[in-house]
């Protein structure tokens, strides 16, 4: 019995012997495989319908190429990169693949030496974007728009994907483009134009590293007013002293003209004695203003002598030192002097009312400096040396103010 169990176990490896030696021949028969270096470290960033594979190649020392395969759509397709390119580049592959499909993108790189061995296949993927990707972000839009005297102030939402956004609008100069930050929640458009429109349009970069900035479609347009008005505001206006302007008298004040007080005395102008009609006064509004029209207000007592009953405005946005109208204002030359220093009459009106009239600029301008001139009063005389003028009180408003430097 012993010896058949002997015999049994002989026969048995002998028989796994063959078939190892059998294996190991098939191996033998087929060759020797050799593997090239691989790409390492692959890296892909998405774009707009594309998207950029970067990977550092320092184990492909023997290769001559790469070849990085994917399907979109269905279709197969590849791109072959020699290692010319990587090895220019410090051994890193970067390579820009065009015409992709929107969503998760799957890439298998393989790199081939020149007797063809390959390495083995890596893979990597990354998100490719699109119009659908634009469509379902959160935009950065405009929730309200306010006009403020130093221009239109715009209310923004606020959006976690959006690092931007372009600004579309019309100014008195024409179209102009402005961009405002993601984390803004107001800005300011100094130079709007009234009726004139605005349009927005997002800016994405969808995520760390993506190549391409996307934007989104422009917004359907919204209107700025086609009327707004602003006070000039009193305490930046400063009186010029010029030498033709008209001397004070009687407890008057230049200061008074602007004080916001409506009462007598030191808070009104009084001109002076011999100071006559036509007569003018010089101020700096400090501010670039389009004025659109004023409120004057003059004595209020049973005597309305010296109040005004035809009086000017001209306007000038620069001066220098050449600005100065050096006739004075009851001279025949002096508005063509005026003029040909630059000086524009932004109106002349008639105060139907003794007191207070609310009178409008016929020829509106942009101007820093303005000159208040009467050349007719209340009462005898109306004009010429004997006569006097008397303002309590002078309201600007604009439809635009801009600050100065």
């Amino acid at each position: 019995m012993r010896k058949i169990i002997i015999l049994s176990a002989f026969i048995f490896m002998l028989t796994s012997c063959t078939d190892m030696n059998d294996i190991h021949q098939e191996f033998l028969d087929r060759g020797e495989r050799i593997y090239v270096g691989r790409a390492d470290t692959l890296v892909v960033f998405g774009g707009y319908q594309r998207a950029k594979i970067q990977g550092a190649m320092y184990y492909a020392k023997t290769a001559e190429k790469c070849i990085i395969r994917w399907t979109t759509d269905g279709e197969k397709d590849s791109v072959i990169v020699q290692a010319s390119e990587w090895k220019a580049n410090n051994d890193t592959l970067s390579v820009l693949i065009e015409g992709l499909t929107e969503g998760t993108q799957r890439f298998f790189v393989q790199t081939y030496d020149k007797e063809g061995n390959k390495s083995l296949n890596v893979e990597c993927s990354g998100n490719i974007y699109g119009d659908q990707y634009i469509l379902s972000a959160s935009p950065k839009i405009i929730t309200q728009m306010k006009p403020l005297p130093e221009g239109m102030e715009l209310t923004w939402n606020m959006s976690e994907e959006a690092i931007g956004v372009e600004v579309k609008y019309e100014s008195n100069d024409g179209e102009k483009y402005v961009k405002v930050d993601a984390k803004a929640a107001t800005s300011l458009l100094p130079d709007w134009k009234l009726a004139g429109t605005v349009q927005t349009r997002t800016i994405f970069v969808p995520e760390e590293g993506a190549i391409d900035t996307l934007y989104a479609a422009w917004s359907t347009p919204l209107e700025f007013p086609d009327f707004v008005e602003f006070s000039v505001n009193k305490t930046k206006i400063k009186y010029m002293a010029w030498g033709q302007d008209a001397i004070t008298g009687y407890s008057g004040t230049y200061a008074g003209v602007f004080d916001g007080v409506f009462g007598g005395g030191g808070n009104q102008f009084h001109s002076g004695t011999g100071a006559g009609v036509p007569q003018h006064l010089t101020f700096d509004l400090n501010v670039n203003t389009n004025l659109t029209r004023f409120e004057l207000y003059a004595r209020d007592d049973n005597y309305h002598n010296w109040n005004p009953k035809i009086i000017q405005i001209w306007g000038i946005e620069e001066i220098n030192e050449n600005s100065e109208v050096q006739l004075s204002s009851m001279d025949a030359g002096w508005e063509d002097e005026a003029r040909a220093k630059g000086w524009k009459l932004l109106t002349e009106n008639i105060c139907n009312d003794p007191i207070s009239n609310k009178l409008t600029i016929t020829n509106p301008q942009r101007v820093r400096y303005i000159i208040i001139r009467t050349t007719e009063v209340y009462g005898g005389p109306s004009s010429g040396s004997g006569a006097y003028v008397i303002l309590r009180e002078v309201t600007l408003f604009a439809d635009s103010i801009l600050p100065v430097n």
